[in-house]
């Protein structure tokens, strides 16, 4: 709880401030140990904090004064497709979960970290990095045997 706690706080403080790189995806203990599972939730921590620095947009569309009117007291919301397309435009999660306890003891009581563990081993099973094009990788080595050449102190 504290590690959770301490990402968003401080991802949330520095997307608030603008800051254009979060710092500590997928550490723990000040960077001593990095955890794959602590990765996605991470990423997933990132993802809402980016979600609140957009803020929150006020305007005819978001306020629905006409369809507040229109709909009157004693009444709801939950039909009309201003509020369906307004909960597609919330911030989504894919492993906190947001159900209330019965919902979620039903689901057998997953754990966020057990989901983002689930998910690192899956994305590591999965994924294929592309292959460099060539001259990327001719010019790499080219760099590495002229560095090596220099500080060998061989000259051309």
């Amino acid at each position: 709880m504290q590690t959770g706690h301490e990402k968003t706080i401080t991802g949330l403080l520095a997307q608030l401030a603008g800051a254009s790189v979060i710092y500590g995806a997928g550490m723990l203990e000040s960077g001593v140990t990095f955890d794959l599972a602590q990765l996605v939730i991470d990423a997933e921590i990132i993802a809402m904090t980016k979600h609140a620095r957009r803020g929150i947009e006020v305007g005819d569309a978001t306020t629905a004064i006409e369809e507040i009117i229109e709909v009157g007291p004693a009444s709801h919301f939950l039909e009309r497709a201003s509020t369906l397309k307004g909960v597609r435009e919330m911030s989504l999660t894919r492993y906190f979960d947001r159900q209330v306890r019965e919902g979620w003891e039903m689901a057998g009581s997953p754990e966020v970290y057990q989901l983002a563990r689930r998910k690192a081993r899956q994305l590591l099973a999965e994924h294929a990095v592309e292959p460099l094009p060539t001259e990327a990788v001719e010019e790499m080595r080219a760099l590495v045997i002229r560095a090596d050449r220099e500080e060998a102190g061989v000259q051309g």
